[in-house]
Order: structure tokens, then sequence, then C-alpha cells
């Protein structure tokens, strides 16, 4: 008994394995498709990855790091910008209290922190470059009212009462005689806060770098009542510290690479020379020395 006819009717086996193979071949075709497109996006992801900016985290130190509602500017900041761009790499600048902005980089949150100075403790810590971004003067600074007799000697002002920022270093000798109990030194949270309490006679010295305690005492109109005292204590280095814990070893050597560069060719010394004719910048003669 036929049932059923038409072009199948004896052949409907045939007609579900003509089907199937279609099927396959379509399943075959999707899976190269899916494996090409899977293959390219593998391939994609280290280019991906190298331009995922460094994340540089500041602390608020004008002129040489300042935060603005347009972003992060000031001399450090335009040096550190600079020899990312030359290393093409890019970075993100972001501006956080001193505490705050040493323990993120520490601890691998942020990459790398400006500035900081070199010391055996942060060597366990932080990666530095052999190049410094900045070289900074390092001054005392006291009230208009109280004379204080200063040859450059730290044992000229030993017996002064001192403040300085808190969990930050100064200059060698004077960081020592603070941890050996030589020296009364207070801590503050910011330069700012030292220089203001060197005005309320709280204490007699406060050790800030030099520009930016002029910029604060020009910022809060305190001059003629805060002065440095001449000459500057130490020109001390300053370094961006890569983290040790986010495997930042080849954009550390880049960007080493182009502070040497930058220091011999003069686009440091250029840099600054540009926010002294555009900014508030007092005249000096050793904050950006050859080396």
């Amino acid at each position: 008994m036929r049932l059923g006819g038409g072009k199948y009717a004896t052949t409907g086996l045939r007609a579900g394995q003509s089907l199937t193979r279609r099927n396959d071949a379509g399943a075959a075709v999707f899976k190269r498709i899916t494996l090409v497109c899977l293959a390219a996006c593998l391939t994609a992801l280290p280019a991906f990855a190298a331009e995922t900016p460094v994340r540089v985290v500041g602390v608020e130190l004008p002129p040489l790091i300042m935060s603005t509602p347009y972003g992060s500017t000031g001399i450090i900041v335009d040096i550190v910008k600079t020899a990312f761009r030359r290393a093409n790499l890019k970075v993100d600048i972001a501006i956080e209290p001193w505490a705050r902005a040493y323990a993120s980089v520490r601890d691998g949150e942020g990459d790398a922190l400006i500035p900081t100075i070199r010391s055996t403790e942060r060597e366990a810590l932080f990666d530095f470059p052999d190049e410094p971004v900045f070289k900074s003067e390092m001054s005392f600074f006291r009230s208009s009212r109280k004379p204080i007799a200063w040859s450059g000697k730290l044992a000229d002002v030993q017996a002064r009462r001192f403040v300085k920022l808190r969990a930050a270093l100064f200059a060698p000798e004077f960081d020592a005689a603070v941890r050996e109990g030589r020296i009364a030194c207070e801590e503050t949270n910011s330069f700012a806060s030292a220089i203001r309490m060197v005005d309320a006679d709280r204490v007699d010295l406060a050790a800030v770098p030099k520009l930016a305690g002029l910029q604060i005492i020009a910022a809060e109109g305190l001059q003629g009542r805060v002065a440095a005292l001449d000459p500057a204590f130490y020109v001390q280095n300053f370094f961006i510290a890569f983290s040790r814990k986010n495997a930042l070893t080849s954009q550390r050597q880049k960007v080493d690479s182009q502070l040497a560069a930058m220091w011999k060719d003069g686009t440091i010394a250029a840099i600054i020379d540009d926010y002294r004719k555009r900014n508030w910048l007092p005249p000096s003669t050793s904050e950006a020395l050859p080396h």
C-alpha cells in the first residue's frame, strides 16, 4: 500500500540525509567563523593591554603638581606627560593627598607616584628610574618677624621647632636628625598647613620645597610675613616611582630613557622656563641643574 505520493514518497530517508548534510555544513561554517573571530580577538588582546594608561598618582604641590577643573597640570605633570608621550605610552594622572597616594601605589592600586624621594626603605616598595623628574631646592621657611641666623648648615637651627609634611622625606641630614630625635619636629597634612603654622608662631621653621613654599606664600597673601632662609638647605631629586606589584618594568625603562634624553636635550629646562614665562614662578638657579 502506498501511504502517500510525491517526489519523496519512496525516498524519505534520502531527503532526511540531504537536510542533515545541509545542517552539518551550516554548522561547520558557523564554527569556522566563530574560531576566526575568537582568534582575532585573542590576537588583539596584547595590543589592547599595551594601550591601557599607566595610572600615576600625584600630591598637590603647586607649581609642580596642580589640580584644575580641566585636569592636572604643573611642571612635574608636564615633564611626566612629555616623557610618556615620547615613550609611546598612555598616562592618566590623578591628584590625591600624600598619604593616600603613597599607599595606593605601594599596594598596587595605582601604578606610579609623583613626586617621591628615593630611599633604602622605598627601594623595597617602589621601582625607581635612574633619572629624576625634577631637582628641587629644599628650604626652611621662617616668620619674617623672627630673624634667624643661617649659614646653610643644620647646626645653625637644630634647636628650633620644626614642622614637615606627614610621612614625607625632606633631605638626608634633616630626615636622620628627625628620626633620631635630635630635632623637635611636628607633622602636618599639607605644605600649606606647614607655612600657616609658621605664620601663626606655632613652630619656628617649616621644611618645604622652595617653589611650593613661595607659591603658597603668594597664594595666601603671606608676602612680608613668611620667608625662606637663604640659601636653600638642599637640592633634592624628585622621582616618579613605579609600583613593584604591577609588573611595570618595561614602562619604567622606557620612561627612564626618555627622561635621560629630556635632561640632555633641554626639554625639561624648556618646560620650567615656559612656566616662568606664563605663570608666577620665582627665579632660581638650582631647580633644574643639568647632570
